[in-house]
């Protein structure tokens, strides 16, 4: 007799939850809501007639019918994914989606990247650079480099560099204006990230008032919503830029900007993040390793910063 079988998002979810015994543990797994975990048990439950679990206050306990489904559902799932890899690993090409921010794409990642694709030409990137965060759950995305840490349980995330914020300015616009300490940038052009939670912002304000500059006047100037705008404008002499170093590096390393007034501050780090169920995937180990090997050049070559202060406490106010 030929029985429909359940969807399989709804057998992985189960399968989450009976290993775990919660649903909140399934759903950090899974990188989604509680309420979702346990919607799509309740689903199951429906298509199948039976309880699969007793409800109880702190956790959860697998029915008789849950016992006798759970291990027949983590094998068939194991089965799956392991064909499913050697299928992968067979094929001629892979492919592997990417995430970073727009900025760090444009100024960091894409520079490098035809030393991947010589080094691993079977291996097709897909890019996505965008404002908000990947979202690991739908699988779209297998890596992302992100900046920060963050607290989602289901992945692996391992720091590839520290990150330090530094004003910077082109050699011709200092030579024009003699900028020697910080009070001096009220002859200045300043440039400012319009987007100012966006993940790789700087705050002028914020800088400014950590040193206890309280008289200069940082509200006027250009704004960019992407940071490696600002670093194009002051490139092209439009201004002093507040820049983060992953993205000005390059840059000071050349001499086509000078950081200026030895003030440099470390604020976070780039990590690259990915779910833990996936880390053997071939393609995703080489690219790991790829990344954690061009992290070092950086270091290397563009250096950490020259002199990372840790930030200034702000000034009471009497």
């Amino acid at each position: 007799m030929s029985i429909r079988l359940p969807p399989l998002e709804s057998l992985r979810y189960f399968e989450a939850a009976a290993r775990h015994l919660s649903f909140t543990l399934a759903a950090d797994e899974l990188c989604i809501s509680q309420s979702a975990v346990s919607q799509q048990v309740i689903q199951l439950e429906q298509r199948l007639g039976c309880k699969l679990f007793e409800r109880r206050p702190r956790h959860l306990l697998l029915t008789t019918p849950g016992i006798q489904l759970y291990p027949a559902v983590r094998a068939a799932l194991g089965l799956l994914s392991e064909t499913l890899g050697a299928i992968e690993t067979l094929g001629q090409r892979s492919k592997l989606t990417v995430y970073c921010m727009p900025s760090f794409a444009n100024r960091w990642l894409m520079p490098r990247l035809q030393d991947f694709h010589n080094k691993h030409p079977h291996i097709d990137l897909h890019l996505i650079a965008e404002f908000s965060e990947p979202n690991f759950h739908n699988e779209i995305v297998d890596i992302g480099i992100c900046h920060g840490f963050t607290d989602q349980q289901a992945t692996e995330q391992r720091l590839l560099f520290r990150d330090y914020v530094y004003p910077v300015v082109s050699p011709s616009l200092q030579h024009k204006l003699q900028l020697k300490e910080p009070a001096d940038l009220s002859r200045a052009v300043l440039l400012h990230d319009s987007l100012p939670q966006a993940k790789l912002a700087t705050s002028w304000q914020k800088w400014l008032g950590e040193r206890g500059i309280r008289h200069l006047d940082c509200s006027g100037g250009y704004r960019f919503n992407q940071a490696d705008l600002i670093v194009g404008a002051a490139l092209n002499d439009r201004g002093v830029a507040l820049g983060r170093h992953v993205l000005v590096a390059d840059e000071v390393a050349s001499g086509h900007l000078l950081a200026l007034f030895d003030d440099v501050v470390e604020e976070d780090g780039v990590y690259m993040v990915f779910l833990k169920k996936s880390a053997q995937r071939p393609p995703l180990q080489a690219f790991c390793a790829w990344l954690e090997e061009q992290a070092q050049i950086f270091e290397r070559d563009d250096g950490s910063a020259p002199m990372a202060y840790p930030a200034p406490a702000p000034k009471l106010q009497a």
